[in-house]
Formats: structure tokens, sequence, C-alpha cells
């Protein structure tokens, strides 16, 4: 498994210190240092050798307002691709979890800051994803609703409950 030691890497300027290090470091969202973990719900995103990730909390450390704001979101590099993943960890109110990413990706000077930074760096082309992690399932009809409804497109609504392998983001881009 690789050991994470060049996503030092990637600079997201003043939020630094909002990237996961370690089981509830800086935030007990941290489930590590690639994993997300909110109520039993958890989302990974393990780098393979030669990539870089950071797993970045969002909502009480980059955003520490009372706006809506989603949980974390995950900066990831392999060769010249980047993405940028923002994640939602949500019970069963995925109209609340679609409204938290929309409000990130849309309105948030926070998260306009890091994908700037993010992206001019190196000019490689970006491609932004968003998630939900849940532990209720939706037919695409009600989804697809929810996205025009938000403007927005959830790639993924991952399932995920303590009898369930943990969801790699990776596997999904």
């Amino acid at each position: 498994m690789f050991n994470g030691k060049i996503n030092s890497m990637i600079n997201i300027g003043k939020y630094q210190t909002c990237v996961c290090k370690g089981r509830s470091i800086p935030d007990k969202l941290c489930d590590g240092e690639f994993t997300f973990e909110e109520k039993g719900k958890k989302v990974t995103l393990e780098p393979k050798a030669g990539e870089e990730a950071l797993a970045v909390v969002i909502d009480g450390c980059v955003c520490a307002d009372n706006d809506t704001k989603c949980d974390g979101m995950f900066l990831y590099r392999r060769s010249n691709k980047r993405w940028i993943i923002l994640v939602e960890l949500k019970g069963t109110d995925l109209e609340h979890a679609f409204e938290q990413l929309a409000y990130t990706k849309i309105h948030r000077p926070e998260y306009k800051e890091i994908h700037k930074l993010f992206s001019e760096e190196n000019r490689h082309f970006l491609t932004e994803k968003l998630f939900i992690v849940s532990n209720r399932i939706i037919h695409k009809v009600e989804h697809k609703k929810l996205e025009n409804r938000h403007k927005i497109r959830v790639s993924h609504i991952l399932h995920s409950v303590a009898t369930t392998p943990i969801p790699n983001l990776r596997n999904f881009l």
C-alpha cells in the first residue's frame, strides 16, 4: 500500500491545516490520512505509487461558520490529470446532501480558492466530481430530479454501512 509521503506537494495555501493527517487529526471527520468517517459512513481515496491525494475537512475547518457546506473534499492527481471531489456523508436526508454539495460548489469562496490553487498548479486538466455516501439508495429518477433542482451533477450515491467495504473513490474516477 502507498504510504502517502508525496501528498505534501499539493498546495492548498492557508487551508493546509485542514488536511487529514491521521485518525481525528485535525478533525473527527478524519479516519486516517485518506478516509472520512461520520456516524458509521465511510469513504476513502487511496492513492497508488506515483499518485498524490489529500483529504481536506470542509465542515468545521475550511469553512468554520454556520452557513451550508459539505463534509469534505479530496484532491487527487495522477499523471497529468487532477480531480477535485466534494463529499457529503449523510444518513437518509439526501435532499439536504444535494443542497450542501451545491452550496459548497457554487457559493463557497473557500472552495473556489482551493479550486483555483489546485487548477493553477502546472495548469493540468481538472475534473470536478461530487459524491454522497449514505445508507439510503434512491432510484435514478429521484436522483436526476435532485440534480436538476440543485443544478449539480452527483456522480454517485455510494452505499455505506458498517458491514460493507469502505467505498474507494479512486474506483469511480
